[in-house]
């Protein structure tokens, strides 16, 4: 899409994405979104920009985003090889002036930069070379070790604004520096609750499900990390005299592991399992199962699932990882397992396979949380007022 020059008082955000897929929107996206959203409510023009065509350009076109499609480079480094990470950051300082993203930058005149994940720094580089003002919203926990210290540095010398979803990301950047970062925990849309149940039932019908059965939801990238031959491990203990199905959905980021995961499953005798495919969309799957379970090994810094799932009152599994110890009340709202016991996370399924009452008075738990913490109105109003307070620093 063709971007109109703003008029002299037109105020303009651009949103700077650091990935896009063809198939999903992930968290971090998502969250970007949101923004763009709570920003055309404030009557502000929206530009979003990502490096390559995806499902989150359709969405911000639908929005009422102008977007355009800009190839730039990515810290990739700081996933697959932390020790590149200086040279690359080098690099990426040498590229910045003149750049496709940089000319862009220049036409568009944006008011206010806003970029996602710690992988997207060089639209920092480039705002701070323009004196544009930016906020950096980090979704990675990033650990203070001599290989990550380049960096750190980086994200304390860059941005008028550092935003975190979660205490344990604010934590981790803390660690090496004195810079402000300032916690802005992802909004969730809360339905109505009658709305919610309604359509449960119809989903349910649809897929052949009873309300008896009990019904697990794993919805993420599938690799090693995520959980999901962990989960499958763990199911291969359960038991009811009720159907019992195990739900998979997610985009494919390991073949190998997949299989495994795969061949795991044959193993599950009491167990149906299906696995859907990535899908655009999972909104009808996870109002019509009964739990998500999210065993990460890997940090994870909020996700997003499990929001979602709290405020349509679907109570939580989860290992003890990252974000989800600050999103899930173990006892309360769901339950909390030391990362790789799948021992203890079969048998806190098998819990509330039995004990239906409990299920259920963990998922309305969770949505109150979910209304009182996490409504998209409180994520609007943060946005509202960081927007307010900016005006009286930069151009916004």
């Amino acid at each position: 899409m063709n971007i109109s020059a703003p008029s002299a008082s037109e105020r303009v955000v651009m949103l700077i994405s650091h990935h896009a897929h063809p198939e999903i929107v992930t968290g971090a996206e998502k969250v970007l979104l949101m923004l763009g959203a709570a920003l055309l409510e404030m009557r502000l023009k929206v530009v979003w920009i990502s490096p390559g065509p995806g499902l989150s350009v359709v969405r911000a076109d639908q929005m009422g985003m102008e977007s355009r499609i800009i190839p730039f480079p990515l810290l990739w480094s700081f996933i697959y090889s932390p020790g590149r990470l200086g040279d690359e950051i080098g690099m990426l300082q040498m590229r910045a002036e003149g750049s496709l993203l940089d000319q862009a930058i220049a036409e568009i005149s944006p008011s206010l930069i806003i970029a996602n994940s710690a992988i997207n720094a060089f639209p920092l580089v480039i705002a701070q070379k323009r004196k544009i003002p930016v906020w950096w919203y980090i979704h990675e926990t990033v650990p203070s070790k001599p290989e990550t210290l380049p960096l750190l540095a980086l994200i304390h010398g860059h941005g008028d604004r550092i935003l975190v979803p979660s205490a344990i990301i604010a934590q981790s950047l803390a660690s090496a520096g004195q810079r402000q970062i300032d916690l802005l925990p992802y909004g969730v849309v809360i339905l109505d609750h009658l709305f919610v149940r309604e359509r449960r039932k119809v989903v349910r019908q649809t897929l052949s499900w009873t309300g008896s059965d009990a019904v697990i939801g794993w919805f993420g990238s599938i690799y090693d990390g995520k959980g999901l031959i962990e989960l499958i491990r763990a199911c291969r203990s359960l038991k009811s005299q009720e159907k019992i199905v195990l739900l998979a959905a997610g985009n494919i980021g390991d073949d190998d592991y997949f299989r495994m995961c795969q061949e795991e499953a044959k193993w599950m005798e009491a167990v149906e399992y299906h696995y859907l495919g990535a899908l655009p969309d999972i909104s009808d799957l996870l109002l019509a199962v009964d739990m998500v379970v999210v065993p990460s090994l890997v940090e994870e810094a909020f996700p997003n699932v499990a929001l979602e799932a709290m405020a349509l009152s679907i109570c939580i599994v989860a290992y003890k990882s990252g974000g989800l110890k600050e999103i899930v009340i173990d006892g309360k709202t769901g339950m909390l397992i030391d990362k790789g016991d799948t021992a203890s996370l079969g048998a806190a399924i098998q819990k509330l396979i039995d004990e239906p009452d409990i299920r259920a008075a963990m998922g309305q738990q969770g949505r109150q949380r979910a209304v009182e913490l996490y409504h998209y109105d409180n994520f609007k109003r943060l946005v509202n007022a960081m927007i307010s307070q900016q005006g009286g620093r930069g151009p916004v």
